[in-house]
């Protein structure tokens, strides 16, 4: 298997098939193109996701809280609890782990979340810093949404811009490399983007409206991946158009100098939803009201099997990545 996911039909047969005993208070289990699970507690639900960070280095405790925040987030829930193991290397001192825990801390305090547990070790079987997160929250039994829901003519909006977490990883982890390369105005621009990787607000925000029948947080494999595993858990297809999908200058520049497809680039900070046409409007302004740019960017339709992208007047399949395009542009970036 190759970096990144497991490929869907690898959990389908191996993964899936493995889970315990069966629980009726889990409403929401291990899914294809699900963010979290549900579970029953009373007239309450549970909303849980773990993540781990693997692609990070500088950044990989402020990235372990936003990632596994918006997974909760795709729910139109807000994330409460966090819990992290924390895995470095030998080697690491106590003030690389000091370094770690500020940004689980500053990051836990942007989004009010509290930091409840979780565990840290030293192991010689990994050659950089891992953190795994576990994130919670809580909601009344009949409010939240899934990435199930979506329904054939919905609208397929997408917030912000794509590609938002790798641009910021790339352009940190290689700043030396692409400064170099590509400019260092650029550089900086792709680190800002950093600081828009939460999709918090955008979820909260879009199933305010009680217009979502779904939302999905793109992740590994980019808006493609994302795309189609939306598609996945709702049973529907798509028509896309790419040039209505929104890419930052430093994105673009970034992705064509290391000759990677944007569309295919982690792309935490984006939130794809999925709403009735006539109420995208409504969706969007709402959305644009607290400062998140969304647009529609196609439709879902009724063939599962049908999902295709139209780029400069050719309508061609929307190919799913079979890995994140991240890991062979950090290895250019970053040979070391």
């Amino acid at each position: 298997m190759l970096p990144g996911k497991v490929p869907p039909e690898i959990l389908q047969s191996i993964v899936f098939s493995k889970l315990g005993r069966s629980d009726a208070d889990v409403i929401l289990g291990p899914e294809i193109g699900e963010d979290a699970a549900v579970v029953k507690i009373g007239d309450q639900v549970v909303v849980a996701a773990t993540d781990p960070i693997t692609g990070s280095v500088e950044d990989v405790g402020w990235l372990a809280v936003h990632v596994n925040a918006n997974d909760i987030a795709t729910f139109g829930v807000s994330p409460r609890w966090f819990l992290a193991s924390v895995m470095l290397p030998p080697g690491y001192t106590p003030d690389q782990l000091g370094t770690i825990m500020n940004q689980i801390d500053t990051a836990a305090k942007e989004l009010d979340i509290a930091v409840a547990g979780g565990h840290s070790e030293i192991t010689e079987s990994i050659s950089q810093p891992i953190v795994v997160g576990f994130m919670m929250g809580t909601a009344p039994i009949d409010e939240y949404v899934t990435s199930s829901g979506a329904k054939p003519g919905d609208a397929l909006i997408v917030t912000k811009t794509i590609g938002m977490e790798g641009t910021s990883i790339l352009a940190t982890e290689g700043c030396s490399y692409l400064s170099e390369k590509i400019g260092k105005d650029v550089v900086e621009h792709g680190q800002q983007l950093r600081n828009s990787i939460s999709v918090v607000k955008d979820g909260v925000t879009a199933f305010q409206t009680g217009f979502i029948h779904a939302m999905h947080d793109p992740t590994e494999g980019g808006l493609a991946n994302g795309v189609h595993e939306l598609c996945d858990a709702s049973g529907v297809g798509c028509e896309l158009e790419n040039n209505l999908i929104p890419l930052n200058d430093a994105t673009r520049t970034i992705c064509e100098y290391l000759q990677i497809n944007p569309l295919e680039l982690i792309s935490s900070g984006s939130m794809l939803i999925s709403c009735n046409h006539d109420h995208a409007p409504q969706v969007i302004e709402e959305l644009t009201a607290v400062g998140i740019d969304a647009v529609i960017i196609g439709s879902l339709v009724p063939d599962s099997t049908h999902r295709k992208i139209t780029i400069d007047g050719s309508t061609i399949d929307l190919e799913r990545p079979t890995t994140d395009a991240l890991w062979s542009a950090l290895k250019r970036v970053n040979p070391s």
